[in-house]
């Protein structure tokens, strides 16, 4: 009996010595939410009569744009957005050929101004004389030239650099023109081709290209241009919000924006059940992948390693016949289209226009109606870390 009381005593000053040391009073307490207590002081008053211009905010605290609206706009409480994802392409190869049909270009994960430098040194190497820039389109013009194997003609080359579509990457696309060197014309000598005068001979200055910048270590040979920090404007992949819902935008060729998204729609979770790529529709299946494998003992009993989105009776040209011809509906229409099509799983990818070489992706239920928009961003994050 005695040692239960002994040890009953001792319990009780282990739990008072927790609490002394672990509680709110505890010398180890948790501080975590201590910020939330902290007052606000008046911001700092300079006279009238003394300079107030080197005195500002430290860290100054960034308005909310319509990218960053769609965590708020759905939830009670205020929750911090996740980063934005790292692109797939990021920890790849730092430059790349990339093909859509006939056109080629050169995917490099460093930004325009860190290029313009190295493109100028690659020419002048070559003995390119550059004849003309421009920084704001990102372009460079070569003087006219003349190859070896062919000196009755004249060439030049023209040279773009384009943001990609991830962030911090860069696209350099090549144009190369050709003319007989008696017949051209002053008309001619001006005048840009919509494409290459050779295929050829674009291919040989792309490959060059590409193997001069893989071979130099970009990351490390530093320098940017600041007279071209500028070039190719904004990312051509964007999130934005229109009329409160998160939508993925693209700058792009419409074919070109309609292959990425078909290759983005087969990663991460994603699956295409169908889709009609002429109307801009693919109805998806998704599975968020875990965010760890599952262990001996999760796969014992059934865990799968990849999850995989569930199976559809429906086909795409079933859900539209229960849908409007846009596939965005109301709540009214969502019901009445779940009572003909029960239980269809997935997601609908509705890609429209909205001005020539400027596409909207919404990503809607299979019944089209509107995901939360915090749900929305997170599957359009995904499918825009994919692109390519």
């Amino acid at each position: 009996m005695r040692i239960v009381y002994w040890l009953l005593v001792g319990f009780s000053f282990t739990l008072s010595g927790c609490s002394a040391l672990f509680g709110e009073e505890g010398y180890f307490r948790n501080r975590e939410d201590d910020y939330l207590k902290a007052a606000s002081l008046d911001p700092l008053k300079v006279p009238d009569h003394l300079n107030a211009e080197t005195v500002g905010k430290l860290y100054e605290v960034p308005e909310l744009t319509q990218e960053d609206v769609a965590y708020a706009q759905d939830t009670e409480e205020f929750e911090a957005p996740r980063p934005e994802a790292l692109s797939a392409t990021a920890l790849v190869e730092r430059v790349k050929i990339q093909r859509l049909d006939d056109d080629r270009w050169i995917l490099v994960n460093v930004d325009p101004a860190e290029l313009w430098p190295r493109i100028r040194a690659f020419l002048a190497d070559n003995n390119l004389q550059v004849a003309s820039t421009d920084t704001d389109l990102g372009l460079m013009e070569t003087s006219w030239l003349s190859f070896k194997d062919d000196p009755d003609r004249i060439d030049r080359y023209r040279i773009r650099i384009d943001r990609g579509v991830q962030p911090d990457t860069s696209e350099i696309h090549v144009l190369h023109m050709s003319l007989d060197r008696e017949e051209a014309t002053q008309a001619q000598l001006s005048q840009w081709p919509a494409a290459s005068s050779s295929k050829e001979r674009e291919t040989w200055m792309v490959d060059e290209l590409a193997a001069n910048l893989a071979a130099e270590d970009l990351g490390a040979a530093g320098g940017t241009s600041l007279i071209a920090r500028n070039i190719g404007g904004e990312v051509k992949a964007r999130i934005v919000s229109v009329d409160s819902e998160p939508v993925l935008e693209l700058e792009l060729a419409r074919s070109r924006a309609l292959a990425t998204l078909t290759h983005s729609a087969e990663q991460e979770g994603f699956t295409i059940y169908d889709s009609d790529p002429a109307s801009g529709v693919f109805y998806l299946g998704y599975r968020e992948p875990p965010e760890s494998p599952p262990g001996w003992l999760a796969r014992l009993f059934g865990a799968e390693e990849n999850p995989q989105p569930p199976e559809t009776p429906y086909s795409l040209a079933d859900l539209r016949e229960v849908l409007p011809d846009n596939l965005l509906t109301m709540p009214a229409q969502a019901e009445a289209a779940r009572e003909r099509a029960p239980k269809a799983p997935g997601h609908l990818l509705i890609f429209t226009e909205q001005s020539d070489g400027l596409y909207h992706v919404r990503l809607r239920t299979a019944y089209g109606e509107r995901m939360s928009a915090r749900k929305t961003r997170e599957m359009l994050s995904v499918l825009r870390k994919n692109l390519i």
